[in-house]
């Protein structure tokens, strides 16, 4: 098979997150496992700060030549309408570049992007004949869209991307969890949605840190007894303030003992209303050590360092923190809900997230039963090992090559493509004509000529190249 993995899930702004890691690492696992397939990687050049970076990160695995770059104008952010016309040529750019490219799978790293940043993604709006695949990580906003659409732009874009999804030929989950919901949110068909997993980096290992860079590390930090540790972000589900509870909650003697060690960004706005929680819990300072984002190098050996860690969100769509503490050694307690029972996989390890009492419990339990506490951390270590990327990877491919038997598409013919081209000039034609005054005034400002002349760029030495291709491969 020809794979083009669209790569963006890298370059904007998810790329220091979870998802742009997970894009990287995936993408960088299948060009070694890829075997006789042909591979190419496709960037936005509107990231490009971005993009020799990733050619860096993929050469030893890909020619340069292989790694393929398309233009367009920006700003495109869905969430402005100003950005309309832009959006849509870009859209146009980028699928023309991927046709060009004739290939029998097309695999998006991550799809939920370009709501305030340049990603550009879509699907369908030529035909290129090739299987539509896209990895998907969760129905988060979907499901608790009061705490993640709140702003009608972004409802109205986010469902827009989740229409456009469902159209998707195959999507690759990173959970059971996640995969139960593309079926239940997307309506996608049960075998179109195929559970590949997640794996985390391999810098976390459960090397011991050394003496005196451990005692750095505590002074550097705070941290001046043994501790419970906690990673993740700050969102309302990360479930901060129950954990805070059930700390303050444990035995007096347990309490006094440890210190609770928060890893993570925490904006401003939330740090108030979470000093104001510690404040009516009794919790004083020094008793719980907020650390901020931290290279993965400490927080390796925080990992290792850690009494216990505990991760209580009550909504994932895999659970890499805990993942990464059970592959350093550490004894992992978690949420019983969503994914994270899959990663930890022991019942007798698990809470209610919703209950601070059930969360108290089960860390008095861990912290004061040294012989359960180290049964956890061998458990953790064998339970780490089934996650990998290559596994991940051998999974993603293999899903990818079966769905392409399947569900083969014939190469789209030159009067296809014509036609298709035909009807996007005639909307974004329309839409240039309605939006003309607004765009010759407002702060984007983009001309009816300008945006002919650079579709025609885009598009017309792509189509002339495809007939060429299609001819070719035709025998005409």
């Amino acid at each position: 098979m020809r794979i083009v993995i669209d790569l963006q899930g890298a370059q904007c702004g998810s790329r220091h997150r979870g998802i742009g890691r997970y894009s990287l690492a995936l993408t960088q696992a299948l060009l070694r496992l890829r075997g006789e397939h042909e591979v190419f990687v496709l960037l936005n050049g509107l990231f490009a700060d971005t993009i020799g970076p990733l050619r860096e990160s993929l050469a030893p695995w890909l020619d340069a030549d292989h790694v393929r770059v398309w233009d367009a104008q920006g700003p495109v952010a869905s969430t402005d309408p100003r950005n309309d016309v832009r959006r849509k040529l870009a859209e146009l750019t980028r699928e023309a570049a991927i046709a060009g490219l004739q290939p029998d799978v097309v695999l998006v790293t991550s799809f939920f992007e370009g709501f305030g940043d340049n990603a550009t993604l879509s699907l369908g709006r030529l035909p290129c004949g090739a299987l539509q695949a896209a990895v998907f990580y969760d129905a988060i906003p979907l499901i608790e869209s009061k705490a993640y659409l709140s702003h009608a732009a972004l409802d109205q874009a986010y469902r827009a991307k989740a229409r456009a999804l469902a159209r998707a030929d195959l999507l690759l989950s990173i959970s059971e969890s996640s995969r139960q919901e593309a079926i239940a949110h997307l309506g996608m068909a049960p075998e179109r949605v195929v559970n590949i997993s997640a794996a985390a980096d391999d810098c976390f290992t459960p090397e011991p840190v050394p003496d005196a860079l451990a005692a750095a590390l505590r002074q550097r930090l705070g941290i001046h007894r043994p501790f419970v540790l906690c990673s993740g972000a700050s969102d309302a589900r990360k479930n901060h303030f129950r954990l805070l509870s059930a700390f303050a909650q444990l035995e007096p003697a347990v309490r006094a003992g440890h210190q609770l060690v928060m890893v993570g960004e925490v904006p401003n706005s939330h740090r108030r209303l979470v000093d104001r929680h510690m404040r009516d819990c009794g919790l004083r300072d020094g008793e719980v050590v907020w650390t901020g984002r931290l290279s993965d190098e400490d927080l390796r050996h925080l990992y290792v360092l850690c009494t216990l860690f505990v991760f209580p969100s009550w909504h994932e769509g895999f659970g890499l923190p805990a993942l990464e503490a059970m592959r350093c050694g550490a004894a992992v307690i978690g949420a019983n809900t969503t994914s994270v029972p899959e990663v930890i996989s022991a019942d007798w390890a698990l809470f209610d997230p919703f209950d601070e009492a059930a969360i108290g419990a089960r860390m008095q339990e861990m912290l004061t039963q040294p012989g359960l506490r180290a049964r956890l951390s061998a458990h953790g270590l064998q339970q780490a090992e089934r996650f990998s990327w290559e596994v991940t990877a051998q999974r993603a491919l293999a899903a990818m090559e079966e769905a392409s038997r399947s569900m083969r598409c014939p190469a789209p013919s030159v009067q296809a493509l014509s036609s298709a081209l035909t009807a996007q000039f005639a909307e974004l034609n329309t839409s240039l004509a309605r939006q003309d005054d607004q765009l010759r005034t407002g702060r984007y400002a983009l001309s009816v000529g300008a945006a002919r002349r650079a579709l025609m760029l885009a598009l017309g030495r792509r189509l002339a190249t495809m007939t060429r291709r299609l001819r070719q491969r035709l025998g005409r």
